[in-house]
């Protein structure tokens, strides 16, 4: 694993080199004459990721949701800007192992047992993207002439954490002065890489992008530990598979000024 992540973030940092070079290739004339367009695409998307590493250890799968801002130029580089939230149920370390009574119970102020539950939040926000959109002279799906595969690298901020409850209002151990000594925060710089399939038709009203890749979270701890008094900076190991869904809708504007709408 730790082979496949070191050549994850070495292809992500050469990856604008890589396609830099690639780009200065010669384009047929029909090629070239469908990629002179310039593209402002907003996206919002859904997507279900895997964790590794320390991740792993601490949460299931999980959610993402979230949206972007990008810009696909004539050359085909593609820049923007996006942004997730983060959230799932699958929590699989105890959060609270010293505020259990010996039955496995947490007691209340009214000596009722306190009810409460655990979930898996975070975000990755914000995160910067470059990447490059490899059309083709005869699209493998018809009428796709603007799209094509993408190779889409990114360096973000990724934070996560265990959110708890409280349903019974009765535990002042899980008020917010008590419950972030609880929720085992991290955060740090995350490095991405994510292969695609971007269906964006000349004249279509349904545009999508279809991205699967890994990212690697080069997180610490961020608070005081109550459970085992350990001080926050604890270096971690984060990683995500990642699959996402995009519904974009765009702006399209060819070297003739003429736009589309959709």
């Amino acid at each position: 694993m730790k082979n496949l992540q070191t050549f994850i973030t070495a292809i992500a940092l050469l990856f604008p080199l890589i396609c830099f070079s690639a780009s200065g290739k010669p384009l047929q004339k029909d090629s070239l004459k469908k990629n002179k367009v310039r593209c402002l695409i907003i996206s919002g998307y859904a997507g279900l990721s895997q964790p590794s590493g320390n991740l792993a250890s601490d949460y299931g799968s999980f959610g993402e949701t979230g949206g972007g801002l990008h810009f696909m130029n004539k050359a085909s580089w593609i820049f923007g800007l996006d942004g997730a939230f983060l959230f799932g149920g699958g929590v699989k370390n105890d959060p609270i192992p010293n505020l259990r009574n010996p039955d496995g119970t947490v007691s209340g102020t009214d000596g009722a047992d306190a009810v409460f539950k655990v979930f898996q939040r975070g975000s990755i926000l914000p995160n910067a993207k470059i990447g490059y959109c490899f059309h083709q002279s005869k699209p493998i799906i018809p009428g796709n002439s603007l799209g094509g595969f993408t190779l889409i690298s990114g360096l973000g901020w990724i934070r996560h954490y265990t959110y708890i409850q409280d349903l019974s209002k009765k535990s002042p151990q899980f008020s917010d002065n008590y419950r972030i000594g609880y929720d085992r925060l991290a955060n740090g710089p995350l490095l991405g890489l994510h292969a695609g399939y971007l269906f964006l038709p000349d004249h279509g009203k349904l545009n999508l992008h279809f991205e699967l890749g890994y990212s690697h979270g080069f997180t610490k701890t961020a608070r005081y530990s109550f459970v085992d008094s350990s001080p926050p900076g604890k270096k971690r190991n984060d990683g995500l598979i990642q699959f996402r869904l995009r519904i974009c809708f765009t702006v399209k504007s060819r070297a003739e000024n003429t736009s589309y709408y959709y």
